[in-house]
């Protein structure tokens, strides 16, 4: 399994990164927008949808939002508004995290609960990639990478903490591995990611450095909700991965559950900032 991991992120991480840097914007909105459909699958399966007439409901209406979000002006109040429904879902998403599994006691979502949660997760992360990579010149990739920087290193942080330290579980009924000290340490590495991209890539708008630094690591908060939430809905459906498309990996949405949480939140926070 572990050769499996490294195989996939040894093939798909320097693509993803070629993309990100090189990519001009209709590229890189068709691919995202296609992965984002194979995650919307992902979401079917893993709320019922599939045994449910929603199934082709969800699926139509899901590639026709991307397509109205590829289209839009990325300066519009349109954009703000659909970012601050994300936001919003995923502060409504730790509610059910901390009634788990009360939330839960009638079964699995329903159906068109779980449709509207579906195109919360996607459409405001989409849009938010979107809005990052739309920065004039270099400074559009600067931002996209920065959002996986701090993903990534707050994952990798929580990991290494939470392994020599950890001892208070954060949601011991949801995801028993995760723990305070890993959190904390999480925190603590995308923190540094922040201060370093703040002094040395990327303005830190109107706030400073202090604002900027607030804005990711409030967007680093929510990823850990985004990431406890995927396992939630795992942990009802009584499956260990929401699909097989990235060996070793699991699916796209086990991969990119935090991803989907924190870019809304960094993406309007850097906007209001005017970094």
């Amino acid at each position: 399994m572990l050769w499996k991991r490294i195989a996939t992120a040894v093939v798909l991480a320097p693509i993803a990164l070629a993309l990100i840097w090189f990519g001009p914007a209709w590229a890189v909105g068709a691919i995202i927008a296609l992965v984002l459909l194979l995650a919307a699958e992902e979401w079917v399966r893993l709320s019922a949808l599939t045994e449910t007439s929603w199934h082709a409901t969800f699926t139509a209406v899901s590639a026709a939002l991307l397509i109205a979000a590829f289209g839009l002006d990325k300066g519009s109040l349109i954009v703000d508004g659909t970012l601050l429904l994300g936001c919003g879902w995923w502060i409504f998403a730790a509610g059910w995290l901390k009634a788990y599994p009360a939330v839960f006691r009638d079964g699995r979502v329903q159906p068109a609960m779980a449709a509207a949660s579906g195109w919360l997760m996607f459409i405001p992360a989409y849009l938010a990639v979107m809005l990052l990579h739309g920065h004039p010149g270099y400074s559009g990739p600067l931002h996209v990478l920065l959002l996986l920087a701090l993903v990534w290193a707050a994952d990798t942080g929580a990991y290494f903490a939470g392994h020599r330290f950890g001892r208070r579980k954060l949601a011991p009924s949801i995801s028993p591995g995760k723990t305070w000290e890993g959190f904390v340490g999480g925190f603590a590495a995308a923190g540094l990611i922040a201060v370093l991209t703040g002094l040395f890539l990327l303005p830190t708008g109107v706030w400073g450095l202090p604002g900027f630094v607030l804005v990711c690591l409030v967007a680093v908060a929510f990823s850990v909700v985004g990431d406890l939430s995927i396992s939630m809905f795992k942990r009802q459906a009584k499956v260990k991965d929401t699909g097989q498309l990235l060996p070793g990996h699991g699916g796209i949405l086990d991969r990119l559950d935090s991803l989907f949480a924190a870019a809304p939140v960094l993406a309007l926070g850097l906007r209001w900032l005017g970094a």
